[in-house]
């Protein structure tokens, strides 16, 4: 049943790349790393992988250019690259987001992140920031059959924090993150963040250009 729209949310699910962290040029970073590593030309567009599953990468990459690993193994060192890069870069957390989280606990709602990247990756970023206490449920990539734009990952978190779609609401930065919680049922904050790239939007309830936008629009009236 969907909530009325003079209601709270009882839960708000957030994306972790993009969304909780300005990581999305992170990822590119680590990405271009790994290519000079194994001598792949650097300048191939990664534009259209933004918010997309790392094996639509990596697969294709090993075949291509006939690699000495696998894909998983690749995705394992961008995750790596990236943790050491938010070390060396000093990366904070999106601007808003402490006041955001906070606003919410007081307002009672539950709290919950679905991200497509591997679980220790998520649990690695929430455990350097301290936000693991604030998180009710947490589902990563690799808990999920399939990764976004599929919903499974948004219905993991739904069914670990049990509550329905129509009382929750996504927060997304990206084209394939707004699908993903659209399909599951959930209503979506697109943010509207400028280091996620071009990314369309439109499919969102809301759009926002930062985080401190969001308690107005789920606040009733």
């Amino acid at each position: 049943m969907m909530k009325s729209e003079n209601q709270m949310p009882r839960l708000v699910v957030f994306d972790l790349d993009g969304v909780i962290l300005n990581s999305e040029p992170l990822h590119e970073a680590a990405k271009r790393r790994i290519f000079a590593k194994y001598g792949i030309p650097a300048g191939l567009d990664l534009s259209w992988s933004v918010g997309r599953p790392n094996s639509e990468l990596w697969g294709p990459m090993v075949e291509r250019y006939r690699l000495p690993c696998s894909a998983k193994e690749l995705e394992r060192m961008q995750y790596e690259q990236i943790l050491s890069l938010i070390r060396e870069r000093n990366v904070p957390l999106s601007d808003g987001l402490p006041e955001l989280l906070r606003w919410l606990r007081q307002e009672n709602v539950k709290i919950g992140l679905a991200s497509s990247s591997d679980r220790f990756y998520v649990d690695r970023i929430l455990e350097y920031f301290a936000l693991k206490p604030w998180f009710d449920a947490v589902k990563g990539g690799d808990e999920a059959a399939h990764k976004k734009p599929a919903p499974d990952i948004y219905t993991a978190v739904l069914k670990a924090a049990g509550i329905p779609a129509g009382h929750a609401v996504a927060v997304e930065d990206t084209k394939a993150g707004i699908e993903a919680a659209s399909a599951a049922g959930l209503r979506c904050v697109g943010y509207r963040n400028p280091t996620s790239g071009e990314q369309k939007l439109d499919r969102a309830d809301w759009i926002v250009e930062t985080l401190s936008g969001i308690p107005g629009l789920l606040k009733p009236a």
